[in-house]
């Protein structure tokens, strides 16, 4: 036998044997690794592949467990119950040896949902302070790597590993996980592991399994196509072509061609719009494309002594500004606040112009954000921006973007890639931020979000409690925002399921507010009142009774409330009559746990509401905790 076949025939052998597993080694998957949170009081479940017959031994804390691994290679090994604490170290061996390091056990949460979840610390209110101060040796964290799939598939990737919890790995970790971590661990001093499963802008559909569409034909064909395709090089297939579409608006764009941003443009042609504002609730009969908007201030000469800050806020997607036909700033992604500096040697006595010009490939498009991000300021002065704007649409004929790929769109991608993965993972429980991308449905999301609320569990084999975040405030929804709120509750009716209200601590104008500290902590104080204290007090006042009066109607609460509004009466009730809602309704506290609905009706039913707005201009009724009285409505019988 002579070298060369003898190097091709061992080669032939080894892929042989390798392909029937006899040279496999042991392996798990990504999610037990060094720093990991096993969660305690329950069996801890150790799994993996090996060679067939291959015999697995492990040990953790003195217990020592064998088992021989199936014909397939999969094996199991269960550890008993363990109190909280840490570290250790787990040993698994077989033909080879594994040794996870600095393991801890003690509370497990899946944190899940869409942008608001995935929210980066370092982006929240504080947050480079807060990642500078977020170093916890006892908080652990899993980021799960976006990844969508059309059929359930066990397989990560390796990339995803447990981590200690420092400013390394904060900074892009989702912060409202890590305010509900922090607080946590501040009343229970056990360890924490996050697994943080997020994608921006997903829907419901996207968390939910196949099963769950069963009975749904206008998801029978999408189901069955996605799951023969492969959809993370579809995306990226996308992501090119979108490269693409941007490059070619560019090109077609009359605006850079004929230097709009000049000085000597003249602008006194072009039409007129008021800003802030989105696309779609302007002139323009195009949200996809780019278009110019311009405006003349006038300035002192005390105002030109200094550097000039401009402001919008966010802007859907690019932007480029200019002042006098200088370009002070540009920024590509839609959720970064505009905030330019101009130097005064670009500022003029008497009139001065600034021009944006906005590229929206394919979104909302527009001004996103409010009144109150929309300034110019001087070294003596504020001064609002809003109003009366010109604009000229620089790209009036252009072919249409390629289609977006986006879980959003596809039933059942997230739940396979980024959650079947972890149903044989022991958890504690589930944080759920979610429901701006189905705002529009809310109807539809009151039968889905119980629905696959069931279905975690029923997979997880564990009745496992489920906290939820009600939709903040956010202004101009028109009313979408109470009836998908109302729509949200619905899962209240299901056992072990938390809802926290955010209607006070939203941003009016964005869709992703800063403030995600309180949204943790509210989840935090949710998890102590439904998994770990249920006899103490409720998170949020509920409504135990309703009392029909004359003239009046009384609702009695399950805690002791306050008025934090600006004058003793209760805003935000309003009363249904003769047609229409009167939001004038007189309401008072009565006692400690009851407000008194003033009324003049005699006609009955009525209808009774309290914060029924997209997003009310005060929030008045909280609790002890400070957690606000959520929005209600209520048909009052005689």
């Amino acid at each position: 036998m002579n070298n060369t076949f003898k190097t091709r025939y061992f080669k032939l052998l080894f892929f042989t044997l390798t392909s029937l597993g006899l040279c496999a080694q042991i392996s798990l998957p990504p999610f037990f690794s060094d720093h990991m949170v096993l969660q305690q009081q329950q069996e801890i479940l150790l799994f993996g592949k090996a060679a067939p017959s291959e015999q697995v031994v492990g040990s953790f804390k003195g217990e020592v467990r064998k088992t021989i691994a199936k014909p397939d290679g999969s094996w199991q090994i269960v550890f008993s119950p363990s109190k909280p604490g840490g570290p250790h170290q787990l040993i698994i061996s077989g033909k080879n040896t594994i040794k996870f390091n600095n393991v801890f056990v003690g509370e497990v949460w899946f944190c899940s949902g869409q942008s608001n979840m995935g929210w980066p610390l370092y982006k929240s209110e504080n947050g480079i302070r807060e990642v500078e101060q977020s170093l916890h040796d006892k908080i652990k964290l899993f980021n799960v790597r976006r990844s969508m799939s059309g059929i359930p598939t066990k397989d990560l990737d390796t990339i995803n590993k447990w981590t200690s919890c420092n400013p390394k790995t904060t900074k892009n970790f989702s912060a409202v996980a890590y305010y509900f971590a922090r607080e946590l661990y501040k009343r229970y001093q056990v360890p924490i592991g996050l697994i943080h499963s997020s994608w921006g802008g997903s829907s419901i559909e996207a968390w939910m399994s196949a099963g769950a569409f069963k009975n749904d034909k206008s998801k029978e064909q999408l189901l069955k196509k996605i799951k023969s395709t492969d959809l993370n090089q579809l995306e990226q297939a996308y992501k090119v072509d979108e490269k693409k579409y941007k490059k070619y608006l560019d090109k077609v764009d009359m605006g850079l061609k004929l230097n709009w941003q000049s000085i000597q443009q003249d602008s006194s042609s072009w039409k007129k719009m008021q800003l802030p504002n989105v696309w779609r609730r302007s002139p323009l009969k195009q949200r996809v494309g780019v278009v110019w908007v311009s405006k003349s201030i006038n300035l002192s000469a005390q105002d030109i002594a200094g550097d000039l800050e401009l402001s919008f806020g966010l802007i859907d997607n690019e932007d480029i500004t200019y002042f006098n036909g200088t370009q002070v700033g540009s920024i590509k992604k839609n959720n970064v606040s505009r905030n330019y500096i101009v130097p005064k040697e670009l500022l003029k006595h008497g009139e001065n112009i600034i021009t944006v010009r906005v590229k929206n490939p394919l979104d909302i498009g527009g001004f996103r954000s409010g009144e109150n991000s929309f300034y110019f300021r001087t070294i003596l002065k504020k001064v609002s921006l809003a109003g009366t704007w010109r604009y000229k649409v620089g790209t009036p004929k252009i072919k249409d973007p390629p289609p977006r790929v986006h879980p959003k769109y596809l039933p059942s991608s997230l739940y396979n890639a980024m959650l079947y993965p972890f149903f044989d993972y022991s958890i504690r429980g589930v944080i759920w931020y979610q429901g701006e991308s189905n705002v529009s449905r809310a109807n539809e999301y009151g039968k889905l979000f119980p629905m696959m609320i069931k279905d975690w569990r029923d997979k997880w084999k564990n009745n496992i409690p489920f906290l939820f975040v009600q939709l903040p405030n956010r202004a101009n929804m028109g009313i979408k925002q109470p009836n998908f709120r109302e729509a949200q509750a619905q899962a209240l009716n299901l056992d072990f399921v938390g809802m926290i209200p955010t209607i006070d601590i939203g941003d009016n104008y964005d869709v992703h507010p800063a403030n995600k500290h309180d949204v943790g902590y509210r989840l935090a104080v949710a998890a102590d009142h439904l998994v770990y204290n249920p006899s103490i007090i409720g998170h949020y006042p509920k409504i135990i009774e309703t009392v029909s009066m004359p003239k009046s109607v009384l609702f009695s609460f399950d805690q002791s409330i306050v008025n934090k509004g600006k004058s003793e009466t209760v805003e935000g009730f309003e009363i249904f009559k003769n047609g229409v809602f009167d939001s004038s309704a007189n309401a008072v506290i009565v006692d400690e746990k009851t407000i008194a609905v003033l009324h003049s009706s005699d006609d009955y039913p009525i209808e009774i509401r309290y914060l029924w707005k997209d997003a009310p201009s005060e929030v008045s009724i909280y609790n002890e905790l400070e957690i606000p009285l959520p929005p209600f409505r209520k048909t009052i019988g005689n």
